[in-house]
């Protein structure tokens, strides 16, 4: 990985769905169903086997990732977790195609087109938004806290993979979103974890102080000026519509100003989003804080700082073995 002439090499985990010689193996996948929703039960058909056959005819050559159709797909899947609408699937995929083949512009518009999906609004409304429910709900003790204990205190400040990945899904983009957000947060006030640390029993007034609190102690972030329309928020919708507007990052709508939280966790959202994004896994801590500590160092939404660690995650090996064995870039063109 390289930042202007550092470098730090991301953990390669690439799983072993290959031969030694490159070519596809058989898998066989065990599926089961449950909890349908407007059906009836499932009973001797909840369970499944698939099975991928190798009908590989030789080696691949290529990676898909190199295409600018499929590289915009798998943005929408990875940071929107949604199908592409054929507008935006055109639009992005058209700003690097555009380049014809010059490798040079290819680069610099693949890096321009990646840093796109998390700057935008969609994303900041669903998958930052997620990452902020926790942030907001348990600060730096996270229940289910990045596995990596290297470091244990940076580690049980961010949610694992797991959980984030599982909550993240339910919410995505649309005319819907704004029920998508408050469903989510509404079910997460009822979790046993967000009990054990804010017991039911709690009233509005003490609810409303002891949630903020965690923000001002873990995070630094004060927002005691808002204590009464985030009682007024309790009164009208509960709890999950206090968490909810808590994290929410809509000035338009919120009857709240959070803007000193939304901006103290952009650059921690920002890095958890490449390894939860682009890697699909939990960070390892000694890289989350190598590139926390890059963003850090420009000001806040630094252009620059996040293309350069857009650059190294793309073109890592790590990530292109999602795709293909073949691996067609290195950090070497991030310099």
């Amino acid at each position: 990985m390289r930042d202007r002439g550092r470098r730090r090499n991301l953990v390669t985990r690439r799983r072993n769905n290959f031969s030694a010689n490159g070519i596809e193996l058989e898998r066989t996948l065990n599926l089961t169903l449950s909890n349908p929703t407007g059906g009836t039960q499932l009973n001797s058909h909840s369970v499944a086997t698939l099975t991928i056959i190798d009908n590989d005819s030789g080696s691949p050559t290529t990676n898909p990732d190199d295409q600018a159709c499929f590289f915009v797909q798998l943005h929408y899947y990875d940071f929107l977790s949604r199908f592409p609408d054929q507008g935006g699937w055109d639009f992005w995929t058209g700003q690097i195609m555009q380049c014809g083949s010059d490798p040079g512009c290819i680069h610099s518009k693949r890096i321009d087109v990646s840093n796109a999906f998390f700057y935008e609004l969609e994303y900041q409304q669903t998958g930052a938004y997620v990452f902020r429910l926790y942030r907001a709900a348990f600060g730096n003790n996270q229940p289910f806290a990045n596995p990596d204990n290297s470091t244990q205190t940076e580690a049980k400040k961010l949610p694992s993979y797991v959980v984030f990945a599982s909550d993240r899904a339910r919410v995505v983009g649309g005319a819907n979103l704004a029920a998508r957000q408050q469903a989510i947060a509404n079910a997460f006030v009822q979790r046993s974890a967000f009990l054990a640390r804010y017991p039911a029993s709690q009233d509005g007034p003490t609810f409303v102080d002891t949630l903020p609190a965690t923000l001002r102690n873990d995070l630094g972030v004060d927002l005691t000026p808002q204590r009464a329309a985030l009682i007024n928020l309790f009164s009208s919708g509960g709890r999950g519509a206090v968490l909810y507007r808590l994290a929410d990052d809509n000035t338009q709508t919120n009857p709240i100003n959070n803007r000193a939280f939304i901006d103290e966790e952009y650059n921690r959202a920002f890095v958890f989003t490449q390894f939860a994004g682009y890697l699909r896994r939990n960070a390892d801590i000694g890289g989350f804080l190598f590139w926390l500590n890059q963003v850090n160092s420009a000001p806040l939404r630094d252009v620059n700082k996040q293309h350069a660690m857009v650059c190294s995650f793309i073109t890592s090996a790590e990530y292109q073995q999602r795709f293909s064995p073949v691996v067609t870039h290195s950090n070497a063109e991030c310099q």
